[in-house]
């Protein structure tokens, strides 16, 4: 049985799923863990564990922490980096299946794509490296700061109140552990993002060879325009099925397909590719009007495709 557009990008979402959870997220956590285990063990053979907290001691562990924050945060944007790099290769796999899928499907023709070429493939791949390495490294370090800066303040109530040193390790741990959230919020961001990217410039160099090739919005969203869970938010409904020419934004209309408004903040902004927020389920997918698949652009008004 013939797979709808819908179902041919779910499959692809799954996958992107599954590298944010398991390769993503599940790894980062691993490298995490350890990397803290270790910090804490060098924390705790700066003295006994009937210490008091003292002046003395809180430099010698701030140190300690900044310098173990920093090597922690580095490994981290460097899997980060690894895992950005193979989201790019399964969103252009997943980009060049799909698009042969649905060519063959609904036009009956078998399409071949350049970028099916390992150079020009490589080259979309390359195009956006740089950027993508930038921008883990910076937020990352910007994770690592928050969280010496947890981890002074809890130094600073130890200090206070002159509590034994395994207090103040307990409060260590507990401001690291506490910032995770944080560091698997970028996981999961950034990772989406490479994805998208890469999907995004694989739409730009597929449209040199197929002039009808655009890009439409996807969020978890039914072919009725239903959401598919209760965590699809009305800008969600907003976006989803719009459609932009390659290189071109997409942009927040102020009203969802049945009326209900945007927030105000977000009426007009202007994004390149999904995500717009952290942790964002949206993707881009491709488009093609001899596909049959319903699609809108923005020109002031929703203008049916």
């Amino acid at each position: 049985m013939p797979m709808s557009y819908s179902a041919i990008l779910a499959e692809h979402r799954r996958k992107l799923e599954r590298l944010i959870d398991h390769r993503g997220v599940d790894v980062i956590r691993k490298l995490y863990e350890e990397a803290n285990a270790v910090l804490v063990a060098k924390l705790r053979r700066l003295g006994s564990a009937s210490d008091t907290f003292t002046s003395h001691i809180h430099r010698l562990m701030l140190a300690q922490v900044r310098q173990g924050q920093m090597l922690i945060v580095r490994r981290m944007a460097g899997e980060l980096g690894d895992i950005s790099a193979e989201a790019q290769r399964e969103s252009l796999r997943g980009l060049i299946s799909s698009i042969k899928k649905l060519d063959r499907q609904f036009i009956g023709v078998a399409t071949v794509l350049p970028i099916e070429e390992a150079a020009r493939f490589e080259g979309v791949i390359d195009k956006r490296r740089s950027s993508l390495l930038k921008q883990h490294t910076t937020s990352m370090a910007r994770y690592g700061a928050a969280v010496v800066e947890k981890v002074e303040q809890q130094m600073a109530l130890s200090l206070a109140t002159a509590e034994p040193l395994t207090g103040t390790i307990s409060r260590v741990e507990s401001a690291i552990g506490g910032e995770w959230y944080r560091a698997e919020r970028i996981v999961v961001t950034e990772t989406a993002a490479a994805y998208n990217a890469s999907h995004a410039d694989g739409i730009k160099e597929a449209a040199k060879e197929i002039p009808s090739m655009r890009m439409r919005w996807e969020e978890h969203v039914d072919d009725s325009g239903e959401p598919m869970d209760d965590r699809v938010s009305v800008d969600s409904l907003a976006m989803h099925g719009q459609v932009a020419s390659p290189g071109e934004n997409f942009v927040m209309p102020p009203t969802a397909p049945d009326g209900e408004p945007v927030p105000p903040a977000l009426v007009g902004q202007r994004w390149a590719y999904p995500p717009n927020r952290p942790r964002d389920r949206a993707v881009v997918g491709p488009w093609r009007r001899e596909w049959g698949v319903p699609g809108w652009t923005w020109r002031g008004r929703r203008v049916q495709l």
